[in-house]
Order: C-alpha cells, then structure tokens, then sequence
C-alpha cells in the first residue's frame, strides 16, 4: 500500500484522510495492512538481531499471512510474549476481528457497514501505536525506520 520510504506519519495521515472523505473500507484495509506491514518487518528485524542474515529473514517472513506472522512472533520477539500479551489483551481483542473483516472486503465475500469500519479502524490504530511504541522501547526499531542488515550468520551449526 504505502512504501516504508513514505514513513509511519504519511501512511497515518492517509489513513486519516481516508477517514475523512467517508472511505472507511479503504481506511480499514490500509490501518490492517500497515499493521501486518510493520509486524512483519519487526520480525525481520528481530530475526536479524539474533544471528539471522537478512536474506534468511526475508525468506522467512515474506510471504507469511497474518496469522502466521501472529504465531511466529513469540519466536523471536523479545521476552517470547504473544501479540496479545505484547500488545495488550484490551488492544489485541479487537484485531482478529478487523483482520478477518479485511480479508473478506479484499477478497469480495463481503460488505460491511461503514461506522463498523470506522470503529475497527479506529481500534487498530491504537494498537498499532501501541505496538510501535513497545517496539521503540524494546527492541530500538519502530518497524518503519531501515532494517538492520547482517551478511554473515551469527547463529552457529551444532556439530
């Protein structure tokens, strides 16, 4: 949807002009992906900074739907914690829900109405943020900024 090379505060501030013109569907859609965007470049990131090269992070995480980037998360993040658990069970709840209906308003199964759509919006948003600001505190990345880049592996093969 929108580069990293736009930055965290442009794909907000389109989202939030989505929002304004009534496109509520469209604003849905593009605050689950830049969820799912940053989730899976945290992953990235996090897979690097523990011996991964690059390269194998990026075949690791790139072609992940969203529910597998969910269960892999505790893999690498940092203190093995769920989304849930890392985000806020209170934040957390509410993704799911706005996950599936994105897959269906992408894939044509179905249409929602809109305040239902600004609501779910509205609620990944904040845990989107939230999210972002565990991440700067935990980790050093915001998910949006340049990943680390690693060669070599620093993982070592048992012999």
């Amino acid at each position: 949807m929108y580069p990293v090379t736009l930055g965290f505060e442009e794909a907000e501030r389109r989202i939030a002009a989505l929002r304004q013109h009534g496109h509520h569907a469209e604003a849905l859609i593009t605050s689950v992906f830049t969820l799912e965007k940053t989730l899976r470049r945290s992953l990235r990131c996090c897979a690097v900074r523990r011996g991964f090269t690059s390269r194998q992070a990026k075949v690791l995480f790139d072609r992940l739907g969203f529910d597998r980037l969910r269960e892999l998360w505790p893999v690498f993040a940092p203190g093995g914690q769920s989304l849930a658990e890392y985000i806020g069970a209170a934040r957390w709840q509410h993704v799911p829900a706005a996950v599936a209906m994105r897959n269906k308003l992408v894939h044509g199964e179905r249409v929602y109405r809109l305040p239902e759509c600004r609501e779910k919006t509205e609620q990944v948003l904040a845990a989107l943020r939230v999210f972002r600001r565990r991440l700067v505190e935990d980790v050093g990345f915001d998910g949006w900024s340049r990943l680390p880049v690693r060669i070599k592996p620093a993982l070592s093969w048992l012999e």
